[in-house]
């Protein structure tokens, strides 16, 4: 009897010690941070490692267009998937409630591919439903981040400057999950007066209106994985986009058939 127990407490304990290390981390955890200016730039920082992408998003609000009134954005969806390596990238957006708009994006190869679907594309000169094809400038098409850690670090430095600049500054909340993991909360509110002190002297219109921007930074490694745009404007009313992020999947992106690509 004792040599049963004896056998059958190492082998608890040898399928407890396997669990543990099946569940325990598999790399050291980056450092811990509260510093809400400091996530936000080590979440852009981040992204110069990242191989591909996947973006899913949703709208919600009404858009008030000139001509066509209110539109309600609800039932508008985004999504997205880039391979930087192989430099290839595809962009949906379906909007039933504008004119039945549907747009679909690829880029293969350097090549180019748009296709409307809906009342848009004939005011946009395109063929309903078919691709137009177009070659893209070799180097333009998908931007490696890694390829220039100047410009990189210059994009920091003015980021930092213009939170600086801000009468309120980004804040941030409690960690919270997003998917299966625990992410820092960093909230920044701009509104019309500080966008148009920030733009002063610049180029361009600014539009009035009320920004809220939230991040939830992955707290393993700082990548951004979702992000909540709202804006409150007398001009175009309110409208809020939620992005949720994914990172180094497999990313398949292909060429039309021939027979979809307008003459």
């Amino acid at each position: 009897m004792t040599r049963r127990f004896n056998l059958s407490l190492i082998a608890v304990v040898s399928v407890a010690s396997m669990l543990l290390a099946a569940c325990g981390p598999s790399a050291p955890a980056a450092p811990a941070l509260t510093d809400p200016k400091e996530i936000l730039t080590k979440s852009i920082l981040s992204l110069k490692d990242v191989k591909t992408v996947e973006v899913t998003g949703s709208f919600t609000g009404n858009v008030t267009v000139p001509n066509m009134g209110a539109l309600d954005l609800s039932t508008t969806k985004l999504s997205a998937a880039v391979d930087i390596p192989n430099k290839k990238a595809k962009f949906s957006v379906d909007a039933p409630s504008i004119l039945g708009t549907k747009v679909d994006a690829l880029l293969v190869d350097e090549v180019g591919y748009l296709k409307v679907s809906g009342l848009l594309a004939g005011s946009l000169g395109l063929t309903p439903d078919k691709y137009k094809k177009q070659a893209i400038p070799t180097g333009a098409a998908v931007p490696d981040p890694s390829a220039d850690a100047a410009q990189i670090a210059d994009a920091v430095a003015k980021l930092n400057e213009a939170f600086g600049k801000l009468p309120t500054p980004p804040t941030k909340g409690a960690d919270e999950a997003c998917g299966d993991q625990q992410c820092y909360h960093v909230t920044l509110k701009v509104t019309a007066d500080d966008l148009k002190a920030l733009a002063a002297g610049a180029a361009g219109a600014v539009t009035a209106g009320d920004l809220t921007l939230d991040v939830w930074s992955r707290k393993n490694d700082y990548r951004p994985a979702k992000f909540v745009f709202a804006i409150t404007s007398p001009e175009i009313g309110t409208v809020g986009i939620t992005l949720d992020l994914k990172y180094d999947g497999s990313v398949t992106v292909d060429a039309p058939p021939a027979d979809q690509i307008a003459p």
